[in-house]
C-alpha cells in the first residue's frame, strides 16, 4: 500500500513538470529567498541530491533530509553574500527522533538586507529604505530503510519598507530506496498560499524536484555518491542539477557539483565544497558561483548531534 503512495505521489511530481500546470509569468513569484540553498552539501552539489539527504542541515529545502536525524542534532547555517547586496542570511535547525521510525524537525530562517536606495516613478533619489525576512517551520516524517516521507509545514513573511505579506506553505516529499546502491526520490516544496503586496496577487515560489543518486564503495572505507535532479519553479524553465560526494569513513566529505539553467546561462556554474564530522560536532563548508552578480556565495554551517 505505501509502496503504491509514493509510486503516485512520484507520479504527481513528474506531471508537475508539464507547463499546463505552471501559470506564473518568468520571475512572477515572491519570496524566492524560500528557494534558494540554505545547506552547505546541497549548495556544493548545485541542488541535486534530494535522494541522497545526507545533513538534517539541509531541511530548510528538503523536507526528506529530517530522515537522516538518527540522534537529537542542533545547529546552524549561514550564507556570506559576495556582491549581491545582501546583509545576512542565518538559519537555525534542529532534527529529532521519534520512537524508531519516525523524526520531527524544525527551522527558523531570517535574511536581511543593507539598506536600499529609494527611488521615485522619474528615477530621482528618495529616502532609503529597509528590506527583511523571515520564516519558520515544523515537520513530520518516517526514517525507515527503504520507503519514506515527511511533511512541513511553514510560516514565512517578507516586508519592504512599509509593506508586508505573509505566506502559509506546505512542503512534502518521497523516496525510494530500491537497493543499498540506487535510490530515487521527489519532493513539492513551498505549496501554499500568500496575501496580497501593495493590493497586488502575489504567487508562492511552489517548485518540484525528481532525482535519482547511486552509491559507489570502494577502496577501503571509500564511497562515491552521484546524483541527477531535474528542478522546475513555478516561475522559471526546468533545471538540471548533478552533484558528487567523495566520502571517506563518513568522517571527511568533498563535493562538487554543476547546474544547467536554461533561461539564464550566466548562472551556470561548478560549485564546491566539503564536509568534517569530528565525534558529534558536523561541519560543512561550500562556494558557489554567482557570475550574474561578479561574484559567490559563501555557505558555513555547524551542527552538534546530542
Amino acid at each position: 500500500m505505501l509502496k503504491k503512495l509514493l509510486v503516485s505521489a512520484l507520479a504527481v511530481g513528474s506531471l508537475a513538470f508539464a507547463g499546463e500546470y505552471w501559470h506564473v509569468a518568468p520571475g512572477g513569484t515572491t519570496m524566492k529567498f524560500l528557494s534558494m540553498h540554505v545547506a552547505p552539501r546541497t549548495a556544493a552539489m548545485s541542488g541535486a541530491g534530494i535522494a541522497d539527504a545526507a545533513r538534517v542541515s539541509e531541511v530548510n529545502r528538503n523536507p526528506l533530509a529530517m530522515g537522516v536525524a538518527d540522534t537529537p542534532e542542533f545547529g546552524l547555517n549561514q550564507i556570506v553574500f559576495d556582491g549581491v547586496g545582501t546583509d545576512k542570511f542565518t538559519s537555525v535547525y534542529f532534527g529529532h527522533p521519534v520512537g524508531e521510525s519516525f523524526v520531527a524537525s524544525g527551522a527558523v530562517e531570517f535574511l536581511g538586507y543593507d539598506e536600499i536606495e529609494g527611488r521615485d516613478e522619474n528615477g530621482l533619489k528618495t529616502d532609503d529604505y529597509s528590506a527583511y525576512a523571515w520564516a519558520v517551520q515544523a515537520g513530520f516524517g518516517s526514517r525507515w530503510d527503504v520507503l519514506n516521507w515527511a511533511l512541513t509545514a511553514r510560516f514565512a513573511t517578507q516586508t519592504i519598507d512599509d509593506q508586508t505579506a505573509f505566506a502559509f506553505l506546505a512542503d512534502v516529499g518521497g523516496s525510494y530506496r530500491v537497493n543499498k546502491y540506487f535510490a530515487f526520490a521527489t519532493t513539492l516544496t513551498n505549496v501554499g498560499y500568500v496575501t496580497e503586496y501593495e493590493d497586488v496577487k502575489e504567487a508562492a515560489p511552489m517548485a518540484v524536484q525528481a532525482g535519482v543518486s547511486g552509491f559507489i564503495p570502494f577502496i577501503d572505507r571509500w564511497a562515491l555518491h552521484l546524483s541527477a535532479d531535474a528542478y522546475r519553479r513555478a516561475d522559471t524553465d526546468a533545471q538540471w542539477l548533478f552533484g558528487g560526494e567523495l566520502a571517506y569513513a563518513e568522517a571527511l566529505m568533498l563535493r562538487a557539483g554543476y547546474a544547467v539553467r536554461t533561461e539564464n546561462g550566466t548562472e551556470n556554474g561548478i560549485s564546491c565544497g566539503l564536509g568534517v564530522v569530528f565525534g558529534m560536532i558536523v561541519f560543512d563548508y561550500a562556494y558557489e558561483p554567482r557570475p550574474a552578480f561578479e561574484g559567490g556565495n559563501h555557505y558555513f554551517s555547524l551542527g552538534m548531534k546530542f
